[in-house]
């Protein structure tokens, strides 16, 4: 950066560092507003996000306050890459999918079943091309990066060819036949508008969730930054979680223009924030200094060694977290034998509700009730494959019902092909459930839990809550990590410390600390034991 466009920004730009529910995010809604009412056309600001997800949330907020627009109206909030995207249209993009599962099979990069190959849903990872991809968005050499990987899946020249060949791919022809002269994967679209992009004549420009950006996207934004009138850039750089993607939050603290800290949280009570602040206090300088508030209610803080001992009964939302995939993996089957219903951040439910709904609806017929056309669909989907009718799930298939009539038993033999056979839905569905699917099944059915109802719980790691709350926080310190917390160097601990801040700040009322006898737990304890030490103190001293 030049020194007279970093003279320009530092004129023009505020950058606001929120801690955790201190509502960054909102801050910058009500500058949007602030604008609108001015007079400016939503196309003259551009307001990009980390998360498709956090990109929605912001456009439904500003439409309930502006219901005047559509949609459409606001189509320069966006991802970043999905900013990019949109000047490169004729250029066809990459598929995650079915794309990499051709150059997989091509190169012979992954071992690919018979299934996998005509498995469109599945993305098909490879260690090489994610260090290439980091190498590109950290802006320095991949074979620099490969050496620098404590453990290496192959060897340098194979890294290399997976590389050459990769990029061969992008200008091979589609599975159309059609040539191209590229195709764009998502880290293609930053850097080509940032080599080839017109700039978009915005007035404002402001940027949530900075401290997630890498350096390669941080270019994309001083591009946009350096041609409009005023820069918001909104971020906390200790929730800075994805250092192992890219991210560089050294580039969010020194970008240049005026700091504002939100101070004041209406996520966390008195107990989470002074237990955050002992967290905090061990990041060193690695940090920018930030005093920030309570919203005054007093919560609480419980220590615990097994799920099964943690009060679940609790009023409000749950949010179970891990630090590791392997983790939460063990964290949903402990809570398959509680008989807890959960569900991940995508909604990927521990049993499936529509499931569920056909058992009922295969007891309501069997006792003499009926069902509706699109009930009938409901449950031929999963009778369909064990041979108890030949009719198709496919509500298209069932044009010649009318969409009020209902179906009884008999009615469904005569006409759909279903066995003359009320046998119970055990037996009936036994090929779609594993035993122990049975077993949790049961347990539900018999703590009444509404499965047609969104989970209280959810059960995910730590990164895939970023931007969420809930009531209760379980905060599991098993990690699993190769070196004993104490050996890490101090750059190391802070990146953990960042995690497992952001983790513990996801609660509005209670956190639990789960600490089980693993030999690689975070030092949860040892934090809670400073909290228990010093809270009460602090507090006669306020």
């Amino acid at each position: 950066m030049s020194n007279s466009l970093n003279r320009e920004l530092r004129g023009k730009t505020i950058k606001i560092f929120g801690p955790p529910g201190t509502g960054k995010t909102e801050n910058l809604l009500k500058r949007v507003k602030r604008y609108l009412e001015k007079g400016y056309s939503p196309d003259e600001i551009c307001y990009v996000s980390f998360t498709n997800k956090a990109v929605n949330e912001c456009v439904s907020r500003v439409r309930k306050k502006f219901k005047d627009y559509d949609e459409d109206a606001f189509k320069y909030f966006r991802t970043l890459h999905s900013l990019a995207r949109q000047q490169f249209a004729e250029i066809p993009v990459l598929d995650p999918k079915a794309d990499l599962l051709m150059f997989h099979t091509q190169y012979g990069t992954v071992k690919i079943g018979f299934k996998d190959t005509w498995d469109d849903q599945k993305v098909y990872n490879n260690w090489s091309l994610q260090i290439y991809d980091r190498a590109r968005n950290m802006k320095v050499d991949p074979v620099a990066l490969y050496k620098q990987q404590p453990r290496k899946s192959v060897r340098l020249q194979q890294f290399k060819s997976i590389i050459a060949g990769y990029e061969e791919f992008k200008t091979m022809e589609t599975p159309t036949g059609q040539r191209t002269p590229d195709r764009l994967d998502f880290t293609d679209m930053v850097e080509r508008y940032i080599t080839d992009g017109l700039v978009i004549p915005f007035k404002v420009l402001m940027v949530d969730e900075a401290q997630d950006l890498t350096p390669l996207q941080w270019d994309m934004v001083v591009k946009i930054a350096g041609a409009v009138e005023r820069v918001y850039i909104a971020g906390d750089d200790d929730q800075a979680i994805y250092e192992w993607n890219g991210a560089d939050v050294n580039l969010f603290q020194t970008f240049p223009g005026r700091a504002l800290v939100l101070k004041k949280s209406v996520r966390l009570n008195k107990n989470i924030h002074f237990f955050s602040k002992c967290l905090l206090a061990s990041m060193g300088d690695n940090r920018v200094p930030k005093e920030f508030y309570s919203n005054g209610s007093d919560g609480a803080i419980y220590r615990w060694t097994a799920l099964k001992k943690i009060p679940w009964d609790l009023d409000g939302s749950w949010m179970v977290l891990a630090r590791i995939n392997d983790v939460k993996r063990e964290l949903q089957q402990e809570a398959r034998n509680l008989s807890l219903y959960y569900q991940d951040v995508k909604g990927n439910k521990s049993f499936d509700p529509n499931q569920f709904l056909a058992i009922e609806y295969w007891n309501k017929i069997c006792d003499g009730g009926a069902i509706g056309r699109e009930e009938a669909c409901t449950m031929y989907e999963y009778l369909l494959n064990i041979d108890h009718g030949y009719r198709s799930s496919d509500s298209k298939k069932w044009s010649f019902a009318h969409p009020n009539q209902v179906f009884t038993f008999d009615e469904l033999h005569l006409r759909c092909g279903m066995r003359d056979e009320k046998a119970p839905w055990d037996q009936v569905f036994m090929r779609k459930f594993k035993d122990k699917d049975k077993k949790y099944f049961d347990k539900l059915m018999k703590e009444g839990v509404d499965l047609t109802a969104p989970p209280k719980i959810i059960i995910d790691t730590i990164h895939q809550v970023k931007g969420g709350e809930a009531d209760n926080v379980v905060l599991a310190s098993k990690c699993n990590f190769p070196s004993h917390f104490d050996k890490k160097n101090l750059q190391e601990k802070v990146k953990e410390l960042r995690v497992w801040y952001t983790g513990a700040t996801r609660s509005k009322q209670t956190l639990h600390l789960l600490g089980t006898y693993h030999q690689y737990n975070f030092p949860l304890g040892k934090y809670f034991k400073t909290y228990e030490a010093n809270y009460d103190k602090q507090r006669h001293v306020r």
